[in-house]
């Protein structure tokens, strides 16, 4: 991932740019997120097709099933949804940036780094997440696409170190509900 930031006032949204081959694995949650509106796993078919064309069709397949479950139960943990950027385009929000730094984090699961993203994603296990997250990357590398992780210090140059260490932990933690929608 590499993040460009474009700040229009001090407390002010950042852009990130997500590599080329990062692109259809945030699509995936992108697509999953107009779920609330309609539920068809038919939208899933453009982040397919990219990933079908970085990598064998099985592996597309595993990456976008994985990538189901971890979105799935990142929305019951969280009281907002997540904030997306446009499909197909490499410029990303703030949220899916925290999402991929979780996703790329699952290599080394009781890192700084992972409990970082999750504490901005306001996640309330960040064991299941991260277990979750563990089963998307291995799909990922087996797949053999490029997907890079900030470290930390690059992770609170983005999200800046307010926005990390502002919140009451206990707050975030005090957060877990499980939410079902019929």
């Amino acid at each position: 991932m590499t993040a460009t930031h474009s700040f229009f006032h001090e407390s002010g949204p950042v852009s990130v740019l997500f590599h080329p081959n990062t692109v259809p694995i945030v699509d995936i949650f992108r697509c999953i997120s107009s779920f609330d509106d309609q539920y068809d796993l038919a939208l899933l078919n453009g982040p397919e097709q990219a990933l079908m064309g970085l990598t064998r069709p099985e592996a597309a397949k595993a990456i976008i099933s994985d990538a189901l479950l971890l979105a799935f139960a990142l929305d019951r943990q969280r009281s907002q949804p997540l904030q997306h950027g446009p499909m197909n385009s490499r410029r990303g929000s703030m949220d899916e940036y925290c999402l991929m730094a979780l996703i790329g984090s699952a290599r080394m699961p009781d890192s700084e780094l992972a409990f970082e993203a999750a504490s901005v994603l306001g996640v309330a296990s960040l064991d299941l997440m991260t277990s979750l997250a563990s089963d998307l990357i291995r799909q990922i590398d087996n797949g053999g696409l490029m997907f890079t992780t900030p470290s930390v210090s690059e992770f609170r140059g983005v999200v800046g170190e307010r926005v990390l260490f502002e919140d009451d932990l206990g707050e975030v933690l005090g957060r877990s509900e499980l939410r079902f929608r019929f």
